[in-house]
């Protein structure tokens, strides 16, 4: 007898779960960005915007909600009667489609945003580059720009590159999300001691996730490697993300597969 499937039914309850929990959370991050562009707004200085100024918080916010998959969601589902494996393909759809939500609402945010400043005309400069340089010129395509040139430019304020700058913010923080799931899948199964060692491997995959991203590692690591970081073309910089969030689903999927359950 063929065993009925239930991870569509998952995929859709996480996603709705972690939707509300994310609109809250972008509710604030925009109240903090209005108070912010407000104090500018007086100072005639130039701020980030929305997109750019969400991402960090996102990836973070990301973090903690893929570690509460492993220790919320996991125990729940399975004594429902629900399978390990329902649980995992549920729980990957859950995090793919939470991740573009969030970018897909930060850059319409951010269009409104531009919009608004256009329309009215506000002696306000709004910097819509992803690291708030907004030095790059916006009159070569995309598939001319590197990830890296991409984030230290303003291209992201150019309609044509939008659904780039979608697809680049939402595999990010679909990253941070699967390595807070591994930290949590390693925590529930292995317990605290063993799970140390889970943080270790999430700080070198977070790392190998930036230089993907041509981002410059930080000291003191960029003391300790021969290169602070690498310059892939735009493909190739999206083929890397997806193999590692790949990679850390096979890890998560290999630690959940027999996983005793807490109840």
């Amino acid at each position: 007898m063929q065993q009925n499937t239930f991870f569509p039914k998952v995929a859709i309850d996480m996603f709705l779960a972690q939707l509300k929990w994310s609109l809250w959370f972008i509710s604030f991050l925009l109240l903090a960005h209005i108070v912010m562009l407000a104090i500018p707004a007086i100072a005639r200085e130039s701020i980030d915007s929305f997109l750019f100024f969400s991402h960090g918080s996102s990836k973070i916010y990301m973090l903690v909600i893929g570690i509460i998959s492993a220790y919320g969601f996991l125990s729940f589902y399975v004594s429902q009667g629900i399978t390990r494996r329902d649980y995992f393909y549920g729980s990957a759809l859950a995090a793919c489609g939470i991740s573009l939500a969030i970018a897909i609402i930060a850059a319409l945010f951010t269009g409104m945003e531009h919009l608004i400043t256009e329309m009215t005309n506000l002696s306000l400069t709004i910097d819509h580059s992803m690291t708030g340089n907004g030095s790059g010129s916006s009159s070569n395509t995309v598939s001319n720009f590197s990830p890296k040139e991409i984030l230290d430019t303003s291209i992201l304020a150019h309609s044509g590159n939008w659904l780039v700058s979608i697809l680049m913010y939402a595999l990010s923080i679909l990253t941070m999300y699967t390595i807070g799931w591994l930290i949590g899948a390693g925590y529930y199964r292995f317990g605290w001691i063993a799970g140390f060692g889970f943080i270790a491997m999430a700080i070198v995959l977070i790392v190998i996730g930036d230089l993907i991203w041509g981002i410059a590692l930080e000291e003191p690591l960029s003391n300790w490697l021969p290169f602070s970081s690498i310059d892939l073309p735009l493909y190739g910089s999206f083929l890397g993300a997806i193999v590692l969030i790949g990679i850390i689903l096979a890890l998560i999927r290999i630690i959940t597969k027999r996983v005793a359950i807490k109840l």
